[in-house]
This record gives structure tokens, sequence and C-alpha cells, in this order.
């Protein structure tokens, strides 16, 4: 599924963050003796996501395979990453980057996490680097953004995942049972009218499990203006 494929960006270094804009007031054609008023935003500086960086080099790390195999196919941390700029970076970018370089770590392959404001960078390589810790450490930085909690998220879009599979497997009964009846006998309307009911049925658990994902995944920072939704 979808879901549970990691949707990687790959980056050269993390953009710095913008400072807002000066948000101006008044007549445009204020005379000069009247300063036309101008108030700032006071909003902290954030990136839209928290980042996770994966620093790896797969023809000279020894654990590349671990990290592959294992952290990074575990499904809470593949539904965890929409939570994040999923970032690949090579080792020389990484050194190169300002945000990085002094506390980024030095082994490769090593997991990074960064606050959206850039303020704290979190290295995870050598005896660190285990499923437990990156799971542990991608859900305290998304607490740290986010309104509603990681974890709890990801077990209930977990559920919705099951249910999609469930109707998958429904249909696929179902469609086979149709084909059976058509190469037998072919189709009566009784057997129509049940197959089109059990259609339906399923038509409508789909779209209720898409609803309740889709409203999953709206993650909303914990400082944006009221009325707001930013979507992960």
């Amino acid at each position: 599924m979808a879901e549970l494929t990691i949707r990687w960006e790959t980056l050269t270094n993390i953009p710095p963050l913008e400072k807002p804009e000066a948000v101006v007031t008044g007549e445009d054609a204020a005379p000069a003796a009247e300063p036309v008023p101008a108030t700032t935003k006071t909003t902290a500086l954030m990136a839209d996501k928290p980042y996770v960086i994966y620093v790896a080099d797969p023809a000279g790390a020894t654990s590349f395979d671990t990290v592959e195999k294992v952290i990074l196919d575990d499904d809470r941390v593949k539904l965890g990453t929409r939570a994040f700029h999923a970032v690949k970076m090579s080792p020389e970018d990484a050194k190169a980057d300002p945000l990085l370089t002094k506390d980024g770590g030095k082994e490769v392959p090593r997991i990074i996490f960064v606050t959206a404001d850039l303020k704290t960078v979190k290295p995870l390589e050598g005896g660190q680097l285990k499923l437990g810790e990156v799971w542990s450490a991608m859900k305290v930085t998304a607490n740290r953004f986010y309104k509603q909690d990681l974890d709890t998220t990801v077990r209930e879009l977990k559920s919705v995942l099951v249910e999609f599979d469930k109707i998958a497997n429904e249909r696929k009964v179902l469609e086979e049972k149709e084909k059976r009846s058509s190469d037998l006998k072919g189709m009566t309307a009784a057997d129509k009218k049940d197959i089109e009911a059990k259609r339906t049925e399923l038509d409508k658990r789909e779209a209720k499990a898409q609803a309740t994902r889709d409203k999953l995944w709206e993650l909303r920072p914990k400082n944006e203006a009221k009325g707001e939704a930013k979507p992960a």
C-alpha cells in the first residue's frame, strides 16, 4: 500500500528557515508626514514539518541492510515518516550541511531527527541505531510539533490499513464467486442481486475507511492559527 511506502526526498542540505515578513496596514497613499503603521508577526520560525534524515552509503556501510530491512521496513516507522520531511542524504552532503556538521553525528549509516524549528538535532548511530530508539525519537520529535500524539495516530492508521486489506480480500472472493457462477451456469437474478448488495456494502466500508484515514493524516501544528488545518 502507498501508506506503507516511505516518501523520500533527496536534499543536499536542510533549507534554512525564512524570516516572517512585515505586515503593513494603512492607506497606500498616506502622506509622508503620517507614516503607515506596520506590525510584524511574532510567530516562531518553523518548517512545515520536522525532519528525519537517513544518511547512508549503500556501497560502504556494513549495517546498511540492517537499517533498510529492520528499522525502515517497520510499519510504525513507515507510517510515522509521513509526519516528517523524510530525507535521504549522502555522507558528504551531511558533513557539509551547517546544521548537521556539528551535532548530526559521524557514523554511516545513521538517522538524524531535526525539530521543525531546526534547534534540536538528534543523531542515532552505532549502538543507538536500533528500531526501538528510532521509534522513540520519532515520537518525541513529532509530539513536540503536532497537537496529535504520533503513537496513537499510527496505531489507529494501522487499524484502518487492516480494514483496507479485509475489503480487498473480500472483493477478490466476490469476483471469484462471480466468475464461477458465470462459468458454470450463467448468473441468475438472485446471484446478481446478492453480489451487487455485497459490493455496495464493501464500497461503503471503503469510503468510511478512506475518510477515517484522511482525518487521521490531518496533523496540526501546535502553533497554528485557530481554524487553520495543515495536513501532514
